[in-house]
């Protein structure tokens, strides 16, 4: 075989990689099948109740009463592993006695069902002792509710954005306060990137954190929608455009080249091409809204 037949195979061996990889799609069409788990909404959060069974809700409902009592140590993590640990946690075994004492005889619960329901509610954050309030209270809480669903529309804020004041009409210390609650009944996450702590729903999936955090700089989505514009764009070309430094467009080249965002190629012509991993793209826009990039992904 000549050397031009065997360069030639190996161009299309290239070219039709490309093409069935995750970098380019020739129509650019959003992916429909995608697998990723979907973010729980706050609105699923809050009618989580009516996964608790009946012993479930008329313990918790004594619990309202019982986590408020100041003469109980509530300072402490709970790992019910038997009825015997009850003794260690008295504000724990004070919420037994009086389960079993409203419940057992009304509704005919054995001490064993009492005592997996309280198990159970404290598996599910729907106790915690330290709050001394229950989820039920946290999200019949207006002002709470609010931040929460603040949280799922601007994922990955952090505590010194002006958008909360604006928005949420709050200071930064009784928003960091609710953020603690939020956070001990495992409604939220915090991610520390860079020096600053970033805010999430706790159901979204830590793999986007960096991304978000890139795409949060506005000059990202303007390379990489040049980028869908030009495969063979150079870099000195982007920074003409974008009137920014050819060294900075660079830098962040090389930041979406590790993030598995961008890949350099050479074509069969020899040129060298950027493309996009439209697929990561996609599954981001599964979890994040802002940037949207349906547009460049239906084709420019």
């Amino acid at each position: 075989m000549s050397s031009e037949k065997r360069r030639e195979t190996k161009e299309n061996r290239v070219e039709k990689e490309l093409e069935g990889s995750s970098f380019r799609r020739l129509d650019f069409t959003p992916l429909q099948d995608l697998e990723a788990k979907k973010k729980k909404k706050v609105k699923d959060q809050i009618k989580e109740e009516t996964e608790l069974n009946v012993i479930e809700k008329d313990v918790l409902n004594i619990a309202q009463d019982i986590l408020k009592l100041k003469r109980y140590d509530a300072d402490f993590e709970i790992d019910l592993s038997s009825e015997a640990e009850l003794q260690k946690f008295p504000i724990i075994e004070k919420l037994y006695a009086k389960s079993i004492a409203k419940l057992a005889y009304k509704k005919g619960y054995s001490k064993e069902e009492i005592f997996l329901s309280i198990r159970s509610l404290e598996e599910k954050n729907w106790i915690v002792t330290n709050e001394r309030r229950t989820k039920l209270e946290i999200l019949n809480n207006e002002k709470i509710v609010k931040i929460l669903k603040f949280i799922e529309e601007n994922p990955g804020i952090h505590a010194r954005n002006e958008k909360i004041e604006e928005e949420l009409e709050i200071t930064r210390t009784p928003f960091l306060k609710h953020i603690m609650t939020l956070e001990r009944f495992k409604l939220i996450r915090s991610k520390k990137i860079g020096k600053s702590l970033h805010y999430f729903l706790a159901d979204v999936p830590e793999d986007y954190d960096k991304y978000k955090v890139i795409f949060s700089n506005p000059l990202i989505p303007k390379i990489i929608e040049e980028i869908f514009k030009d495969e063979g764009i150079a870099i000195s070309r982007i920074g003409e455009i974008l009137d920014v430094y050819s060294g900075t467009i660079q830098y962040y080249m090389k930041k979406l080249k590790d993030l598995d965002l961008i890949k350099s190629v050479k074509t069969q012509k020899e040129q060298k091409i950027h493309v996009v991993n439209v697929e990561l793209l996609t599954r981001f826009n599964e979890f994040f809204g802002e940037p949207d990039f349906s547009k460049l992904l239906k084709g420019l």
